[in-house]
């Protein structure tokens, strides 16, 4: 997933707690309540995207993106004393060597932006989105605020031109070849993260592999089949994947085991000095891996044996 960061006063924030650092916010307003943009902190997990918005109306522009490095959390301390605080820790900060003005994309993009504003304002419930930006005064301008928000597939797109179920990127507003090169990397970190969480929907949340217990979402990984840069077609598609743990991943990823056409594990090659790893798969040869709603491509699958020189019989 996407989201945005907009911070009006960047220079103010203390070190280690800057952008880039981390996103952090209060829990409470000053009357007690609770703020929208304040509570989408614990939606982040760790992997998302954040770009990040900084500078007040007028000037600000987007400087660069981050990615979470955990989920989003509540601690009980934070740069200026006050208890209770939404925080995520950032990393990776992937700074943009010229910013992209907020007013430059608006103007290149207003109708569209406009047209899902108002599209977004018709909703009702979870369906509508928390947008960072209002039509106010004959014009689009930033929500002040609006600290954090969810940036949708279609709002990434409009913004930086990025198409999340690819690495493409079309920087549609900005020339500097530096940038492009990181739009087109955020562009890949976001497909990335898709196809894993849809991967590891389409398993239901299992290690995949015959009889491995393994559920808990921070030992399991949304593997590639077949890499990207071998079957374009299948790029960010789930049947290109399988929910495996750490260890089980690795396996495959080294040839160890390799899934046939039925979708049985089948033992195919192990490093001599490593027949402890034999140990612990040849118990599942012939068995299927785990059901899913989707199920693995065989063209993916045969990717695998043929840069493993495994030979189906």
């Amino acid at each position: 997933m996407a989201w945005l960061e907009m911070s009006r006063t960047p220079d103010e924030r203390r070190p280690g707690w800057g952008v880039g650092e981390c996103l952090v916010s209060p829990q409470r307003k000053e009357d007690g309540t609770r703020w929208g943009f304040w509570e989408t902190m614990l939606e982040v997990r760790k992997g998302d995207v954040v770009f990040h918005l900084c500078g007040k109306s007028g000037k600000a522009k987007f400087t660069g993106y981050s990615i979470a490095d955990d989920d989003g959390q509540s601690i009980d301390a934070g740069p200026d004393g006050r208890e209770m605080l939404y925080w995520v820790p950032l990393r990776d900060f992937a700074r943009f060597e010229t910013p992209v003005s907020w007013d430059t994309v608006r103007k290149a993009r207003e109708g569209e932006l406009l047209s899902y504003f108002t599209a977004n304002r018709a909703k009702s419930g979870a369906d509508k989105e928390r947008l960072f930006y209002v039509h106010q005064a004959g014009r689009l301008q930033c929500l002040n605020g609006a600290y954090l928000s969810f940036l949708s597939d279609r709002m990434v797109e409009l913004l930086f031109g990025i198409h999340s179920s690819s690495t493409r990127a079309e920087v549609i507003v900005q020339t500097d070849a530096a940038v492009g090169t990181k739009m087109r990397s955020a562009a890949a970190r976001i497909g990335q993260k898709k196809f894993s969480d849809n991967v590891k929907a389409n398993f239901r949340g299992h290690c995949c592999f015959p009889d491995c217990p393994i559920s808990d979402p921070r030992f399991l990984i949304g593997a590639h089949i077949a890499r990207w840069t071998d079957v374009t077609e299948l790029r960010g598609s789930t049947e290109n994947g399988l929910c495996l743990c750490p260890f089980h991943d690795r396996a495959f990823e080294l040839g160890a085991f390799v899934i046939d056409g039925q979708h049985k594990v089948r033992l195919h090659k192990c490093m001599r000095t490593d027949q402890w790893v034999e140990r612990f798969l040849s118990g599942s040869v012939g068995s299927r891996i785990k059901s899913s709603t989707i199920v693995p491509s065989v063209k993916a699958l045969q990717h695998h044996w043929r840069r493993h020189e495994f030979e189906p019989t």
